[in-house]
């Protein structure tokens, strides 16, 4: 099994972030709610995942979102980058901290079958139970899979080197290029 972060590895760019672009695009009322959304970014000090779901609470504004989701990996979908087509393998899995709402449309796409994500309510922006970022992808995965050990992991930031110490091989991802680390 091997193992792939998505924003910045796989996909070039950041997914997330993309979305609500995408969102802003399709849905420019949401321009409205841009001030106090920054209000709100301002006010939380919290941890990330707070952070994440105040930036997330825009989708409390937003219907049909199936539909949007599907629309943003119509025109994004090119953005996967093709060193992973490349090496692609059946028992691939994505772990990564951007929401599940967002990554499995891409991932039964492209055809991976394995994806661990937050848990992100698509509705309210609300994380249900922890970010999947830095170790708790660790926890994730040996959760989801407690008889598997993974054979490389790719990752982009200091946040995916648990993921890189946990598997056999670790690789860096910048852009296009790939550096193995481990």
């Amino acid at each position: 099994m091997i193992g792939y972060d998505f924003d910045k590895t796989i996909y070039d760019g950041d997914s997330f972030i993309d979305f609500y672009k995408y969102c802003l695009l399709k849905r420019a009322y949401l321009l409205l709610y841009l001030p106090f959304q920054l209000c709100l970014l301002l006010l939380t000090c919290y941890s990330r995942k707070y952070m994440k779901q105040t930036f997330a609470s825009y989708l409390l504004f937003i219907g049909k979102k199936e539909k949007l989701i599907e629309g943003f990996w119509n025109k994004n979908m090119s953005k996967v980058k093709d060193f992973y087509f490349r090496q692609k393998r059946d028992d691939d899995i994505i772990i990564s901290a951007s929401p599940s709402f967002l990554l499995i449309p891409i991932c039964k796409r492209i055809g991976i079958k394995n994806c661990i994500a937050t848990n992100m309510d698509v509705r309210t922006g609300i994380i249900k139970g922890k970010n999947c970022r830095g170790m708790q992808k660790v926890i994730e995965f040996k959760k989801a899979f407690p008889k598997d050990s993974l054979l490389a992991y790719f990752g982009d930031s200091k946040s995916d080197l648990y993921m890189i110490s946990f598997a056999k091989y670790g690789y860096y991802v910048k852009g296009h290029y790939i550096t193995q680390i481990k």
